[in-house]
């Protein structure tokens, strides 16, 4: 019984690989061949720039795969419902990223500490484009949305995953990999789609619950 509880998990953990799927669509679109727009705001301009935020922006892969992880092992359908919302987020992202291609200029780097070699990688490894939403900004915020939905998830644990979520939405502004309106778009983009994928399932559920009574009585 044990061991089928365990295969259960691991196959669930396995849908997982669908975002890494998705990701091989990203570079495709990360170019400014189509023409791209600069959405900087007045408020991106008094944002500081912070190297040493690199790191945190990093952090995100551990944090959202980690938070998935939990979710699958603590609400098993909360785990399918935020899976679900975030793969409908990333392809309605692909197509604003293919018709509405935006740019964040980036800062000269002149420092030589860590986080500046940090960063100084991350710029070569991610080119500009790519960024109306944001879907750093998108992961981190539908996980904690996720986690934040879920009676039984000690308090402790909300609040360190939506200080974590918060801390890497942060750091897409300090360190000039996105601005303000990337954020704000993944949130509502997020938002939307969540709960709508949440509100389908309940309704769903529901439907049959009336169903299920009468064939037990």
């Amino acid at each position: 019984m044990q061991s089928l509880k365990y295969k259960s998990y691991w196959l669930s953990l396995s849908l997982m690989l669908s975002l890494a799927v998705m990701g091989l669509f990203y570079d495709i679109l990360n170019s400014p061949e189509r023409g791209y727009l600069v959405l900087n705001s007045p408020v991106d301009r008094m944002i500081p720039f912070i190297p040493a935020m690199s790191i945190p922006y990093l952090g995100w892969y551990p944090f959202v795969f980690g938070v998935l992880a939990y979710l699958c092992a603590k609400d098993r359908l909360m785990y399918y419902r935020v899976l679900l919302s975030m793969n409908i987020c990333v392809w309605i992202c692909y197509l604003i990223y293919f018709n509405f291609q935006t740019m964040v200029p980036r800062p000269e780097l002149t420092g030589s500490g860590l986080g500046s070699a940090v960063i100084g990688w991350l710029y070569s490894q991610d080119r500009p484009f790519n960024c109306f939403p944001s879907i750093h900004a998108l992961h981190s915020y539908l996980v904690m949305r996720a986690v934040l939905s879920v009676a039984n998830i000690r308090k402790s644990i909300k609040v360190a995953v939506a200080a974590g979520a918060s801390l890497i939405i942060i750091s897409t502004l300090l360190i000039k990999q996105h601005v303000i309106y990337d954020a704000i778009g993944a949130i509502i983009l997020g938002e939307c789609i969540f709960t709508i994928v949440t509100g389908l399932a309940l309704y769903r559920r529901r439907r049959k619950e009336p169903q299920w009574t009468e064939g037990v009585n």
